[in-house]
């Protein structure tokens, strides 16, 4: 294939590349750049479409990200084998929903100084105060503010491509609050759950109070191995593919299709958990699984929490439309553990602009961070452990050498005020979690150098 030809659509505010590369992802799917076939080389593509070299690199870049194509170095740029009939384009219009406005998060103790303008939502408190008091007079909705389901419906729309009318957002006080609701009506159909192992534990422990079995899937470097969740006789699994906690692998679009898949022969569901997707690093974030699937079989579950600050405790859900009737059968036993007046202080937050402005700050500031962590610890090379999974949230794993003691690495970082989070027991565990966005920009160095010499004495320790 000599160069490439589309037309670029201007006023958009979509950059190029990502044009490119939806155009590209759309002709991979449609099976119009079929298996096995090499991508135009970038020269060519630069030339046939008046674009530099960047632009193309960037699109073929969060292609390979997203496992559609794979890069055979001194070669080029190949087409991966796709299960596509998912996903069809031809027969079915409307299901096609391209995620145009994708936008550019562990879990975190803190957030980082200046990253929430206080005065706007405190202005969106005094909103709700001067001009809602009626409705605070009552209780809330046991489902959420329909004033927030709606905004929350729209904004994952626009920045994850998730599918979602109001009616099938459900919002709580933190993810285990609705993990609670979740097990409460799916437990008449199963009593067992798969989750990605090392993942997410809190989660499955409230499975496990509600009277669940849960089998744990090993992670892959690209994800949940499939193979094991197939041979399983789980009917549901806990995912975390767009950024795996805690290795931060991507899963590619190739097994994000066999899940998919799976989820469907065995009537099963899919519970898709997009914590830290807003904000990455490099390349374009990668889309929500829900987005993608056509079977209503995922379960989309998203959280503010992160993106504004810890003690506003918002998550919510995105039900499939089949499992509303479930919900309505059980929600009038629980009480909305959000306040009102939270809910609606965001909701009028979200509808102003001011969280738009938000995500658009933090994204500058965190990216910023991110770039000086990095060049940290690229200031102080050591041979006891690596970084992982920098391209994306606010968390990095320390994947460590067998000479470094875990626990005296951990006691020793505490003690100089750094706060390293061991996972679950699992083979081969040498990893811990460094969570990254309190530390103030100007420390930054100090606190990697410091983490280096505290493996190099954690060593010596399990040496001696």
């Amino acid at each position: 294939m000599i160069g490439y030809m589309m037309k670029f659509e201007d006023g958009t505010g979509i950059p190029k590349y990502i044009q490119l590369y939806e155009r590209l992802k759309e002709d991979i799917l449609k099976g119009i750049l079929k298996k096995g076939e090499k991508l135009p080389s970038v020269r060519s593509v630069s030339a046939s479409l008046g674009v530099s070299k960047i632009t193309v690199e960037n699109a073929y870049t969060q292609l390979q990200l997203e496992g559609f194509v794979e890069s055979v170095p001194k070669s080029g740029f190949y087409v991966q084998d796709i299960e596509s009939t998912l996903w069809d384009f031809g027969k079915d219009p409307g299901e096609k929903e391209k995620m145009e406005h994708m936008v550019e998060e562990i879990p975190q103790d803190r957030a980082s100084e200046g990253t929430f303008n206080f005065q706007e939502w405190k202005k969106a408190i005094n909103h709700v105060l001067e001009y809602r008091s009626d409705s605070l007079l009552s209780v809330g909705d046991i489902q959420g503010e329909y004033e927030l389901r709606l905004e929350i419906a729209k904004f994952i729309s626009q920045s994850r491509g998730v599918r979602a009318e109001p009616s099938q957002v459900v919002v709580g006080a933190g993810i285990q609050v609705l993990f609670s609701l979740l097990a409460s009506f799916l437990r008449t159909s199963t009593q067992e759950i798969a989750f990605e192992y090392p993942g997410f534990s809190k989660g499955m422990y409230v499975f496990e109070d509600h009277g669940y079995e849960t089998l744990k899937i090993p992670i892959e470097e690209d994800g949940l191995r499939i193979e094991d969740l197939e041979k399983s006789r789980a009917k549901i699994v806990y995912v975390s593919p767009s950024h795996q906690y805690p290795t931060g692998s991507v899963m590619p679009i190739r097994k994000r299709m066999q899940l998919l898949s799976w989820a469907e022969r065995e009537k099963g569901y899919i519970i898709e958990d997009d914590y830290d997707s807003i904000l990455r690093y490099e390349g374009y974030p990668v889309p929500a699984l829900q987005g993608i699937s056509t079977s209503g079989r995922v379960i989309y579950a998203g959280s503010f929490s992160k993106l504004l600050i810890p003690s506003l405790r918002i998550s919510f859900l995105i039900l499939p439309q089949e499992l509303l009737k479930s919900f309505h059968m059980v929600r009038s036993r629980y009480s909305q553990s959000v306040s009102k007046t939270e809910q609606l202080a965001l909701a009028e937050y979200m509808r102003d602009g001011s969280f738009e402005r938000h995500l658009r700050r933090i994204r500058i500031l965190y990216k910023k961070k991110n770039q000086l962590l990095v060049e940290a610890f690229k200031k102080y090379p050591t041979k006891y452990f690596e970084l992982v999974g920098k391209e994306s949230g606010l968390h990095v794993v320390l994947s460590f050498a067998k000479e470094v003691s875990l626990p005296d690495m951990v006691e020793r970082a505490k003690a100089e005020g750094i706060a390293l989070e061991g996972v679950e027991e699992y083979q081969d565990n040498r990893i811990l979690v460094f969570s990254y966005s309190g530390i103030k920009d100007e420390e930054m160095d100090a606190v990697v150098k410091k983490l280096v010499r505290c493996s190099e004495d954690a060593a010596r320790k399990e040496v001696d």
